[in-house]
Formats: C-alpha cells, structure tokens, sequence
C-alpha cells in the first residue's frame, strides 16, 4: 500500500477511529490527517470528498460532545475547524452552523431552529440540491418560521461556493426581494455578526446594484452571481439561472388564491418567465405558504408526481397531536400562540396560513372570481386591461349602508357602503374591524357616515347593536343627513348568507384588488368575503352576512325609492 494513496489515508483513519476518540489528541491527528488528505488527493474526487466528509462529520460531533461535557476549549476549537472544513466543501448544515460563529448564541438564526429544520428533511433537501440528488425543492411553512432568512443564508453560501456562476431570486413583490437582496448582502459585509469570508477567503465581491437588486462575486459576465426580481418585474433578458432558481411566496394572498383567473396568469408567468430563465443543470428551490390547490407549488406537485427527483415538504403549525412543529430553543413557536391565531381567523385562513392546508375551491359561496369588480378612475386602470369597469361619473340613484355590528369577543364590526346605479351596488368603501376599543370603533363607525353621506343606514340591533345605532345617530347628527334603522333579526345567519349568495354576485360590484391595500379594512372584508365555506365551521363570517343584510334591505319595497345624493367618491 502506497503512503499517501486513498487506501493508505483509510487505513490511518480506522487506526485512529478504533481508538480513544474522546482523547483530544486523536481527535486532532483526525483533524490534521484531513488537512494533509485535502492537500495531497484534493477533494475534486467525489468519492474522496464524501469519505473526509463522513469522517469529518463523525470527529465533530465528538468534538461537541467533549466540549459540552468538559467545558475544555480545545475541543470546542476543534469543533470549529472541522465545521469549517465542511462548511468549505459544500455542506449545508456546517455552512450554516459556521455562518454564526462569532455569535451569541441567543441572537443566532440557525442553531435554534435547527433541530426542527433537521426533523422535517428541510436541511438534508438543500444536500440533496447540492449533491444532485434532486432537482426541485418546494417547502412550506407557516409565516414567522424562519423561511426567507434560511433563503438568505443558504443563497449566501450557493454563492461563496459557486462565485462564478449566476442564480436567480424572485416573490410576488419588490418589496420582498428586496428584503432578500439585503439580507444577502447584510451576511457578506458585516464580519463581526457572521464569518462568511472566513468560509470564503478568496471570493471577493465584484460589485452590487441596488436599483437593480444584483450583487456580483468574482464573475464579469452579463449575468450576475445573484439576481432578485418580482414576478412581476422585468426577467426577460435580465438574467438567467444556471445554478439556482429560488422562488418565495409567488402568491401575495388568500385573495388571489381563491382567484383561478389570477393564479392561471401566474402560473404562466412562472412557467413562461421566470423558469423560462434556467439553463440546463439548474436547481430550483420553492418556498411558500400554500394558499390554494392551484398555486405555482400545487401546479408543480401535480407536473412532477412521482418524480423521485423533485421534492415536496409542508411542516403544518401544528402536528397530529395538536402540539407544536415550531418549539425552537429561542424564539419559538408554543401550541398556545398558534391556538391563539387560529381564533383570530376564518379555519380557511388559518389552514393555509398555518396548516399548509390549500384551499379548495369546492363549498366556497363568494369566490373571488366570480365577483364583479370596478375601477376608482379610469387612470387606475393598468395597461393593457381590458373589460374593465369604472365607477359612474353621475350621482347615484341611492347611498346605503348596513352594519353588522360588534359585540364582545373576536367578531369584527362590517359596514359596507353601497352606490346604487340602476340594479348594480357599488361598494367603494367598508368599516371591517375587531376592535375592542368601542369608542375607536364608533367614530370610524361615524366617519364612514359622514364621509359618504348615505341616505339611509340600518344597524343590525341583536345584543350590542340597538346601543351603537342610538350612539352614532347623535355621533352624526347635524353632519350627515343619514336615516338610522335598527333592525331586529332572527334570520340563522347561514341560511340568510346562502339565499343571498346569488344577488350578492349578480348586483354587488367590489374594487379591484389593487385599489385597495390587503391589511386594510377592504382588504380584509374582501379576504373575509371570498373565503367563506359551506363546508368547513367558519369563524368569521361578518363580511358576507353584511352584505346578506345588504341585499335584504335595498330589496324590500318600501326601501326601494329614489334618493338622489352627490357622489363623495
């Protein structure tokens, strides 16, 4: 056998490795070995590589394992440089665990939440990625849990080990991959807070653009190490991919979930644009909560079935027993938090939010694509869109409004603002909110009125609502010429919900999605709106019974006269 041949370095191991590997002294010769194996096979043979990696692995744990229960710092050192021997040849958890070095381990990202990313196949799918085990990679979780800052860490790394090729970032908004783009950036400049440059000595940055959200490593290609762009923005001739397509959260909302027409139009722009832009070889890495069956992870899903190449993992909030998947040693996630969000919400919301449950279109009774929608302005239309309507330039033959109004706990107060054109409701305006403060609540509740000037309102008056109607009318009076109706109702609210359904869709007329900011009270009504199930327990369901009370009020005869009033809007 040859000194210094495959062979001879493995018989020196399993020499060493039959020992004592507790002493610190083996545990060192082990270390060095690896540097002298390194230098004089090199780690470009993959079998040589796995088989350093392997016994790499296996010393650095003892090395864990010795520090932690002799407190001496030799170990931990030797910890260290074997992580960082790994972290060097492409392995994704020593890279990450290596990243956070220099520190405190409260404020570390990745050694926290590891143990859960580990139990759930999260970090051995990213080796598989880099060891071309797989091709695809989709992952979703619920929000908070730490998804686009693992991005961030691992396209930092993709990087470092790969300065000369180009890869590609996108999500529905600027916004986000901007936020990624920094994040990027923040782990290669700032070397107190992490080590990247001890992984990398010599990689050196290039350059970075911050209007066009690119950072470039050692390449003076056209393309650069990495490119951030929104679905939405210009990826046609802007980049291509030839190691790394990442793509997180392409679906902005419930909204657009529940939308086939919009979710038809970004699978095309994800099938057309943005993998249109991989070069052969290319890994892709999904990460998303999973609003609807259809969305660009469900699309794949059902496009690479059986595939053993392509990989799908949703880690719900809350397991099969109802405990938590999210428990990290800092900052995580308790049953009780998650407990508490699902009371704040619809179960749809809360089952993709949270459970990485989709939506099914089946049993939804106002889905957004069957909604008809208006334009403010004719300058807001887009580009492009046609078919479009926009709010009439003429007084409206009536102003209404109805609220269904708040009482205790989690409910939300909704008051819809109806224009009403012949037969078609325009509701360019809602009052959607929990708040718990009434005062708050009755003055927003006032400023609608005042603002919009309807001829006639009429407040649900079960429990709490006679007390609000009484309440607003002197809140309002003297500012708006409103006639307040209390009314009494018995109605169960399912059955009012599902007669209604049907004249909600033929006369309700809704804003576009983007005249109106998700989290704001439309935002929400509309998400509370289109969400609503016949066959799931719903929640919330203060938006469509308000427009129930709609189409029952304007319905009725004596309701129905001409009230003549300038449009505010």
């Amino acid at each position: 056998m040859q000194e210094g041949s495959f062979e001879w370095y493995q018989s020196v191991f399993k020499s060493i490795l039959d020992g004592q590997m507790d002493l610190y002294e083996n545990q060192n010769d082990t270390y060095q070995l690896l540097l002298n194996m390194k230098q004089e096979l090199t780690f470009n043979n993959k079998e040589v590589m796995d088989y350093a990696i392997k016994i790499s692995k296996y010393a650095h744990e003892m090395a864990a394992y010795m520090a932690a229960t002799t407190g001496m710092a030799e170990y931990d050192d030797l910890y260290w440089k074997f992580l960082l021997l790994e972290g060097q040849h492409y392995q994704v958890d020593s890279g990450l665990l290596y990243l956070e070095k220099n520190r405190v381990p409260s404020e570390r990202f990745y050694e926290p939440r590891r143990s859960v990313f580990m139990q759930h196949g999260i970090i051995q799918s990213l080796q598989d990625l880099m060891d071309d085990k797989l091709d695809i990679f989709a992952l979703s979780v619920p929000p908070g849990c730490g998804k686009s800052t693992l991005e961030d860490f691992f396209l930092s790394l993709v990087g470092g080990w790969f300065p000369n090729c180009f890869n590609l970032s996108s999500a529905h908004s600027s916004i986000l991959t901007r936020s990624l783009y920094d994040g990027v950036l923040e782990i290669i400049n700032d070397p107190v807070e992490y080590t990247w440059h001890e992984i990398f000595p010599n990689v050196q940055m290039q350059g970075t653009n911050a209007k066009e959200t690119t950072v470039n490593l050692e390449r003076n290609g056209r393309f650069k190490t990495w490119t951030f762009r929104s679905i939405d923005g210009s990826l046609t001739g802007a980049t291509r991919c030839n190691k790394f397509l990442t793509a997180d959260d392409l679906v902005s909302g419930i909204e657009e979930a529940l939308n086939k027409n919009r979710l038809k139009t970004l699978w095309t722009k994800v099938a057309n644009d943005l993998r249109s832009r991989r070069l052969d070889g290319c890994k892709e890495f999904y990460i998303a909560t999973r609003w609807s069956v259809h969305d660009p992870i469900g699309k794949l899903q059902t496009l690479y079935a059986g595939d053993p190449r392509a990989r799908f993992i949703a880690v719900p909030a809350l397991n099969e027993k109802g405990e938590s998947n999210f428990m990290f040693t800092v900052n995580g996630f308790s049953k009780e938090y998650f407990e508490d969000a699902r009371k704040a919400m619809d179960d749809i919301s809360f089952n993709c939010l949270y459970q990485q449950k989709p939506v099914e279109r089946e049993g939804l009774l106002l889905p957004a694509d069957e909604l008809r929608r208006f334009y403010l302005e004719k300058h807001h239309v887009p580009e492009g869109v046609s078919g479009y309507t926009v709010f009439p330039k003429k007084d409206p033959d009536a102003i209404w409004g109805v609220c269904d109004t708040k009482d205790k706990g989690t409910d939300f107060e909704s008051l819809p603002i109806a224009y009403q054109f012949g037969e078609d409701f325009y509701i360019p305006d809602v009052v959607f909110d929990d708040e718990t403060n009434y005062e708050i609540l009755d003055n927003k509740t006032a400023a609608i009125l005042i603002r919009h000037q309807p001829h006639k309102v009429r407040f649900e008056s079960n429990q709490a609502g006679g007390r609000i109607a009484d309440n607003i009318s002197k809140m309002i009076k003297g500012k708006a010429r409103t006639i307040i109706e209390p009314k009494y109702t018995t109605a169960n609210k399912e059955t009012k919900i599902l007669v209604n359904s049907d004249w909600i869709k033929k006369h309700c007329l809704f804003l576009e999605p983007s005249e109106y900011q998700v989290k704001s009270d439309y935002g929400r009504f509309m998400e509370n709106v289109t969400s609503y199930t016949t066959k799931a327990k719903v929640l919330h369901d203060d938006g469509p019974d308000s427009l129930a009370m709609l189409a029952e009020f304007v319905s009725k005869p004596e309701a129905r006269q001409s009230y003549i009033r300038q449009s505010p809007v």
